[in-house]
């Protein structure tokens, strides 16, 4: 199940700001987004979606080794990773309720699944036949670091009968995404982020603990 909306929920109290909402009001003004994530100690992204950019703060890590990962902007929009791609929104002007891969020749050949609420607060739901193509890894400029990383193209061919074309940076070792400029749903929404301030996966608890 998708934490996005509870998490919204939580985020504050009477309508204030969480201490990390606070602390993100000044450098949330600054022109660059490189230099908003230097001003701040917490693992960030790079965000632009319709026009509107913006940098993202991890406030919780969850699921096997940290896979799902869960940003708020300084207004409370919030975004869900797993494994670096995004998979619910909350906050936007539309809404992604979930979004999910199903493995048929991995890691190029998938199934994309969508379930998104539009303005209007109709829901909608999707399947794709995703294809992946890769170049080998190259150096990528991020908003704090170079890294190298594989350019991919990921082709969709949806049951309504829409057709995408998706563009991810993922690490040639573990396949993690730290880009991307996707659509989030058939001819919908744009998103691209970068990761700006890197973090690292937490190990799985161990039985019992």
């Amino acid at each position: 199940m998708l934490l996005v909306g509870s998490l919204l929920a939580g985020c504050a109290s009477g309508g204030g700001f969480t201490a990390m909402g606070a602390t993100l009001l000044s450098p949330w003004r600054a022109p660059d987004p490189a230099e908003r994530a230097a001003a701040l100690p917490y693992a960030s992204l790079a965000v632009d979606t319709q026009g509107n950019r913006g940098l993202l703060v991890m406030a919780y890590q969850a699921g096997e080794n940290g896979r799902d990962t869960f940003w708020q902007a300084a207004d409370f929009a919030t975004l869900q990773l797993r494994d670096g791609r995004p998979v619910a929104t909350d906050g936007f002007e539309a809404t992604l309720l979930g979004s999910w891969l199903v493995p048929l020749a991995p890691p190029y050949r998938y199934r994309l699944h969508a379930h998104w609420q539009d303005r209007d607060g109709r829901e909608h739901r999707d399947v794709a036949m995703a294809r992946l193509e890769c170049d080998g890894p190259r150096p990528v400029e991020l908003p704090l670091m170079r890294k190298p990383l594989e350019r991919c193209v990921e082709r969709l061919r949806w049951q309504g009968g829409e057709r995408g074309t998706n563009v991810l940076w993922r690490d040639p070792d573990t396949g993690r995404l730290w880009a991307g400029e996707i659509s989030l749903w058939p001819d919908g929404q744009r998103l691209a982020w970068r990761v700006a301030r890197p973090w690292t996966r937490q190990p799985a608890p161990a039985p019992g603990s």
